[in-house]
């Protein structure tokens, strides 16, 4: 199911994207075909359970040494992105992942995200926090998050970003 392809640190294609320059710097779907042309796995769309009315889309895989890489994308009904978010997942018997083993996918994600001229701030910021029991800040418009599985659990590392519609979207009765 995983694959352990190099991931390269932001996306790259022949057709030059301007990004926004506020918000999400790409689409959903160029996101998620880069991240499907490095080798990760993803799923269908489902329903987001903790925002009504959004649909989120995960993809996977192994990183060189066996830690299992997340991102994930949450999009309005109308495909626009709302949330963001990614996790490396120690290897197994790992109970604390090093920052730094980290830093690498969670920084390339923030330029899938931001774009790089955006991200390189951002970067520094991740390096300073990445394992955090939880850090965040605000940047074009975007609530920047990262923060590990507990307080106690150190063994994965989560970067997340949302927007405001996404923050004070209702959480669906269920969820």
């Amino acid at each position: 199911m995983y694959s352990s392809v190099p991931v390269p640190a932001s996306p790259t294609s022949l057709v030059v994207v301007t990004p926004n320059p506020v918000g999400f710097a790409f689409m959903a779907e160029d996101v998620l075909a880069y991240y499907a042309s490095v080798g990760y796995e993803c799923t269908d769309a489902s329903p987001s359970a903790h925002a009504t009315g959004y649909m989120v889309q995960s993809c996977e895989r192994l990183d060189p040494a066996g830690r299992v890489l997340t991102i994930g994308l949450v999009t309005d009904p109308g495909g626009t992105l709302g949330n963001a978010f990614a996790s490396v997942e120690a290897v197994e018997g790992e109970s604390i992942l090093e920052p730094v083993d980290a830093l690498d996918p969670l920084s390339g994600f923030l330029g899938a995200m931001l774009g790089s001229d955006r991200a390189a701030g951002m970067v520094e910021w991740l390096a300073s926090h990445a394992g955090d029991t939880y850090a965040e800040i605000s940047e074009g418009g975007l609530r920047i998050a990262t923060y590990t599985a507990a307080e106690d659990d150190h063994s994965t590392i989560f970067v997340e970003l949302a927007n405001q519609a996404y923050l004070e979207a209702p959480v669906p009765p269920d969820g």
